[in-house]
């Protein structure tokens, strides 16, 4: 593990952080300067975020602009699920939406943000945010039209019941309890530690779990994280486990820039030649077995 965190510490190094924010729909939460307006922003722009980063941002951004005012002002008073109504993305018709925007004025009503939401399911002997999430979602649907729909389950999974990795609950629960501002640089903080703000010293990016995609699934597997072919809540829980071995206080250190390494296509699903030589996490790499000439080739090349 001390020569993985290290081709992993110098590969983070050398990325571009301020790229990785605008290839990927964080990049829309970042546009807020209001906590508020940030947590709301961020949670609507998480559960959009299944499909092509380019379609997620923009089919984000056509919502938020319906509302055409403040996000949390607009989701507070009711506008937004208001003039939600038309709104359409792949899953999600109809009501799906405006059910959900109405379910958030309420929770956070009665709790002041979604962060106290999240902080009062919290249970401190639990290993890591599994069980808060599915406490977190349950209090959600409850305030939805029952049944719900399949695209408000798809929204909202709940991550016990199903055994779902709940990436995009994962990826929001991240960028809002990860990080803090970014450097003047722009090359260091990819998350915006939201909450960490509302509710301060309350919650730990130790128990965040990795939000599992196909991506992270099989970069994990080429470096050692995990032997798992699935891509569950176990095998996420897995792989921050794995990661959590390397960096105790914060495992999700290294997640967007390994993911962003498999949407670029830089990171092919076979050994690639041209690709896989200029690879910066090479080194831990197990994509199979390294053919005969790679070192004489791989000498050329560089």
């Amino acid at each position: 593990m001390p020569k993985l965190r290290r081709i992993l510490d110098c590969f983070l190094s050398e990325t571009d952080g301020w790229a990785l924010i605008q290839g990927d729909p964080v990049e829309i939460v970042h546009d807020y300067d209001n906590l508020h307006d940030q947590e709301v922003v961020a949670f609507v722009v998480a559960l959009l975020a299944y499909g092509r980063v380019a379609s997620i941002k923009q089919k984000a951004r056509a919502l938020i602009n319906l509302w055409e005012s403040p996000p949390a002002e607009a989701v507070d008073s009711g506008d937004a699920a208001e003039r939600s109504q038309n709104f359409v993305y792949r899953f999600q018709r109809g009501d799906d939406f405006p059910a959900l925007l109405k379910a958030m004025a309420v929770v956070r009503q009665r709790h002041g943000s979604l962060a106290h939401a999240f902080a009062s399911v919290l249970d401190e002997t639990e290993p890591d945010y599994a069980a808060a999430m599915e406490r977190f979602v349950l209090e959600l649907q409850s305030e939805m039209p029952n049944p719900l729909s399949y695209g408000q389950r798809f929204l909202l999974p709940r991550t016990l019941a199903t055994k779902g990795s709940a990436k995009r609950l994962c990826l929001f629960l991240r960028w809002m309890i990860r990080g803090g501002d970014m450097t003047t640089d722009k090359t260091a903080q990819r998350d915006l530690g939201t909450w960490q703000k509302l509710v301060p010293h309350t919650f730990e990016p130790s128990k965040l779990i990795i939000p599992l995609d196909t991506h992270i699934a099989r970069i994990a597997r080429y470096i050692g994280l995990t032997e798992r072919a699935t891509t569950g809540l176990t095998t996420a829980q897995e792989i921050t486990e794995s990661l959590r071995r390397i960096h105790p206080t914060d495992p999700l250190k290294y997640d967007m820039a390994l993911c962003h390494l498999g949407i670029s296509g830089s990171c092919p699903k076979e050994r690639d030649f041209e690709k896989c030589a200029g690879c910066p996490i090479r080194q831990a790499c197990r994509l199979g077995k390294t053919p005969p000439t790679w070192n004489s080739w791989a000498r050329k090349k560089s």
